[in-house]
């Protein structure tokens, strides 16, 4: 039954490890470290559900549960196991234009021109969160008042110290859900390679891997 649950979760059996052992029984899905620990016996289960880096929660189940918190474990472990780190893509970007323009940049305030086109920038990305996604307004709104407050930034920081607010507000977008990463991804990439120029990376842009 358990085995035919994890088929079920569409994660393949070939990778995962059954130990069935009293008074405890668990399943590890070897690549990701994931595992579904069934510990007691009928009268009492508790089971622990562990997908990739999540802490271990213990709760109590019953024998007519099982076969469902298994398959809904393997559906979550294939699905984290399956899907891009984007955050570490992101993170690795953020490197990868940092490194490039380091040499050249430095932390001299903005122009009033420059700080015009910042803002230009920022309303592309806002017009792209608006047309990409059908967002509720209010999502809208806590978009807008985010990138409203980096263009706000420019105008009393320099431009290394932008640099790196610009970012903590798009990761923030991401960790707070008003935008998936992918996206986030895609609104780094054109407002940085559109204000290259404003720190030493004039010329050809640097290359960026995007996800696929």
């Amino acid at each position: 039954m358990i085995f035919n649950a994890v088929v079920a979760g569409k994660l393949n059996p070939s990778e995962c490890e059954f130990d069935y052992d009293a008074p405890a029984s668990r399943i590890t899905h070897l690549p990701s470290g994931s595992y579904f620990l069934l510990e007691g016996d009928i009268r009492a289960y508790t089971a622990t559900a562990v997908v990739g880096d999540e802490p271990p929660q213990p709760s109590r189940t019953f024998w007519v549960q099982l076969q469902e918190r298994v398959t809904r474990w393997a559906e979550e472990v294939k699905s984290d196991w399956e899907t891009p780190d984007l955050w570490a893509e992101l993170q690795g970007d953020r490197e990868i234009l940092l490194g490039t323009w380091d040499e050249n940049a430095d932390n001299t305030p903005f122009t009033s021109d420059e700080q015009a086109r910042i803002a230009e920038q920022l309303q592309h990305l806002k017009d792209l969160a608006n047309t990409t996604h059908s967002l509720p307004e209010t999502q809208l709104r806590a978009i807008d008042a985010k990138l409203d407050d980096a263009a706000a930034a420019a105008g009393r920081m320099g431009r290394k110290d932008w640099l790196n607010v610009f970012y903590g507000v798009m990761f923030t977008l991401i960790v707070t859900g008003l935008i998936p990463p992918e996206t986030v991804q895609q609104m780094l990439t054109m407002a940085l390679h559109g204000l290259r120029d404003l720190f030493g990376g004039g010329g050809t842009p640097p290359q960026i891997p995007h996800t696929t």
